[in-house]
C-alpha cells in the first residue's frame, strides 16, 4: 500500500493534482474516473495499465491517494481534524470516526449511497480496525500519516 499527498495552491484544480500525484506513483497507468451516474469527470478513480487499485480524497488543501497492488478495491478519506458537525449526519462522529467509515464505504464502492451509520468499525489488537455494513464484512482498515492537521483512514474492501 502506498499513500501520498501533495498541497493543493491557491486557484489549483485538486483534481489535476491527485491525478499528477497518481501518475507519478504509476508512470505508465491510464487513469479514468467517469461517474456512473452522471458521466461526470468526478467518479471513483479507475486505472488501467498497472495492476492496482487506487483512491483520492481532498481536505484543508491537500490533496490525498491511496494505490494497493492487486484487484481488492482501496478506499482512503481525509478529513480537517478540527471538523464540526460531521455527528450531523453520523451521530458521535468525529473525524476519525467519519474518516474511517468514508474510507469503508468508498471501498466497499457504494460511497455515499450507503447511509454510514451502517458501518460498524471494531478496534483489532493489532492497531487495525475491521468494518461491517448491516452486519456483513466490509474490509479491514487502518489510520495512516497524514499532513498536518488533517486525519487519514484507509479500508481494503473483503474479497468478493
Amino acid at each position: 500500500m502506498r499513500v501520498a499527498w501533495r498541497i493543493v495552491s491557491a486557484g489549483a484544480d485538486r483534481r489535476e493534482v491527485s491525478r499528477s500525484l497518481l501518475t507519478e506513483l504509476l508512470p505508465g497507468a491510464r487513469l479514468s474516473s467517469r461517474c456512473s451516474r452522471c458521466g461526470g469527470d468526478h467518479g471513483r478513480v479507475r486505472v488501467s495499465g498497472a495492476e492496482v487499485t487506487a483512491s483520492v480524497s481532498y481536505a484543508s488543501g491537500w490533496a490525498i491517494v491511496a494505490v494497493r497492488d492487486g484487484d481488492q478495491r482501496v478506499g482512503i478519506d481525509a478529513v480537517a481534524a478540527d471538523a464540526t458537525g460531521l455527528d450531523r449526519v453520523l451521530p458521535g462522529a468525529d473525524a476519525r470516526t467519519w474518516a474511517r467509515v468514508e474510507a469503508v464505504l468508498k471501498a466497499d464502492g457504494r460511497g455515499l449511497a450507503v447511509d454510514p451509520a451502517r458501518v460498524r468499525i471494531v478496534e483489532r489488537a493489532d492497531g487495525e480496525w475491521s468494518s461491517t455494513i448491516d452486519g456483513a464484512a466490509a474490509g479491514v482498515g487502518f489510520d495512516v500519516e497524514a499532513p498536518p492537521g488533517v486525519v487519514v483512514a484507509v479500508a481494503v474492501a473483503s474479497a468478493s
